[in-house]
């Protein structure tokens, strides 16, 4: 799906398919083929996920690498299909009062666009790709 976007955030979706997701900076476009880090203004960043694969989602050490960013709130598009990263991964953002919302990557591109638009300090960690297994 193309998103049309004309002002707001730094770096922001333009288009996701079941593999990839475009990051746009005003004319420049980056292809994530991985699973990625998305901030309004910091370039799009690897996020190192360990051995996350189609079943399990990333170990807790892949979020708690998440706080150094400072984020208000993490969205995490847990790929094609919903999947929920288990409670003490909520516990941990929660304990320390940033919002963690999980929902699937087209989602949590969509929704990245709409609060960054706001000037949000969001973090959108982003599982793209297929995973082994």
């Amino acid at each position: 799906m193309k998103i049309h976007i004309e002002r707001g955030a730094t770096y922001r979706v333009q288009a996701y398919d079941a593999l990839s997701v475009a990051v746009a900076r005003g004319e420049a476009v980056q292809t994530l083929t991985a699973p990625a880090l998305l901030q309004p203004e910091v370039a799009p960043a690897e996020w190192a996920i360990g051995q996350a694969t189609a079943q399990a989602p990333p170990p807790l050490a892949a979020f708690e690498a998440l706080l150094e960013h400072a984020p208000e709130l993490v969205l995490y598009g847990s790929g094609a299909r919903l999947r929920f990263p288990g409670a003490q991964v909520m516990r941990l953002f929660h304990a320390r009062g940033i919002g963690f919302e999980t929902m699937d990557t087209f989602a949590a591109c969509r929704t990245y666009n709409v609060l960054s638009m706001e000037g949000r300090r969001v973090l959108a960690a982003l599982l793209i790709g297929p995973l082994d297994g």
